[in-house]
């Protein structure tokens, strides 16, 4: 398998920028990335040639990187001028907290530059969002955080919202991208038929696996940390074997991309006060001491033995929680590749 594996940065890359800047600065594109944008497209392009559009829904655990996939993709299609007016291909929208219809209305017009978007009627507020969007030429729209459409009191799909956005997607015939935490996109969807027959296409942005009976999964893993050591400059300690080191740090993360980066991140400031030049294992045990020990419920396995690190991974298996939809929602702060 080929891993095509890429990455920007929001910084100049010249030998002035330090590990610390390089590591809060890249957006690494890896594999899995990449074929989801490739699916973004295809449901955009789809949408043209058919003439009715082709909605998706993206799902994931927090800190999977749904946002930071989906904004690098609004921000490759950025709203641009013309003589007749702002154009706008596709523009990125955070569902707001609570979800009403006439607040959802509100937040598509102000994103879309309505100078008036809290005033009038419903009506008025509809009539403008559908010219709006048909004037700037809108192939997508992408809203975050579908999730708030369960309401957080009652843990119940929020329907005329649901009703409203289905009405809005056939007056505007624009694909909808939809992005939540997983499991309640599907659930929101299920609870509607008519809104569920426009979202045909279903992804799930999954973390990273160690499985070794797919050796497959472990090098994807393993190429995308060895990627992210080479921009950032720094490179993991070679006090233990790196196979050893790498399955650390895929237990310490979840495999989630959100975790991995937080983690070389803080590791990559700490490494830089201490004046060392390589990620060593007591740097890695603090790094994740300060930023994910009470993240992921579980104890540093950086320093521990073989038979404490096999241990620690039987315990985990059996007795970490799975997040409710609130729980997950609060984490949704650090679903982010990198802090750009």
């Amino acid at each position: 398998m080929i891993y095509p594996t890429q990455a920007t940065m929001t910084i100049s890359d010249d030998e002035l920028a330090t590990p610390v800047d390089r590591a809060n600065a890249i957006l690494i594109r890896y594999p899995r990335f990449n074929k989801l944008v490739s699916n973004i497209q295809l449901c955009r392009d789809m949408s043209k040639a058919a003439g009715e559009p082709q909605c998706i829904i993206l799902e994931g655990v927090p800190g999977a990187g749904k946002s930071t996939l989906i904004k690098s993709y609004a921000e490759s299609c950025s709203r641009y001028e013309t003589p007749s007016g702002t154009k706008v291909p596709v523009f990125y929208v955070e569902t707001p907290s609570p979800a009403t219809v006439k607040g959802m209305a509100a937040r598509l017009l102000q994103v879309l530059g309505d100078p008036a978007a809290n005033y009038g009627t419903l009506w008025s507020m509809n009539s403008r969002l559908v010219h709006f969007i048909q004037t700037c030429e809108v192939q997508m729209v992408i809203l975050d955080d579908f999730h708030h459409l369960i309401d957080k009191e009652t843990n119940r799909v929020l329907g005329k919202v649901s009703d409203w956005l289905k009405v809005l997607i056939k007056e505007t015939n624009v694909p909808f991208l939809v992005v939540g935490v997983e499991g309640t996109v599907r659930r929101i969807l299920d609870a509607n038929a008519q809104l569920s027959r426009l979202f045909a296409t279903r992804e799930t942005l999954r973390p990273f696996q160690w499985d070794s009976r797919n050796p497959e999964t472990i090098k994807e893993f393993m190429t995308f940390v060895t990627f992210a050591e080479s921009l950032i400059g720094m490179h993991l300690t070679e006090e233990i074997k790196r196979e050893d080191l790498l399955y650390r740090m895929y237990y310490a993360t979840d495999g989630i991309v959100g975790n991995v980066m937080n983690l070389l991140r803080y590791a990559v400031a700490l490494a830089q006060q201490r004046e060392a030049d390589t990620l060593t294992l007591e740097v890695l045990t603090a790094a994740f001491n300060m930023r994910l020990a009470e993240h992921v419920r579980k104890r540093s396995p950086f320093l521990a033995s073989g038979d404490q690190l096999s241990t620690m991974s039987l315990s985990a298996q059996s007795t970490k929680p799975t997040p409710s939809p609130q729980e997950a929602e609060s984490l949704s702060a650090s679903d982010v590749l990198t802090t750009r």
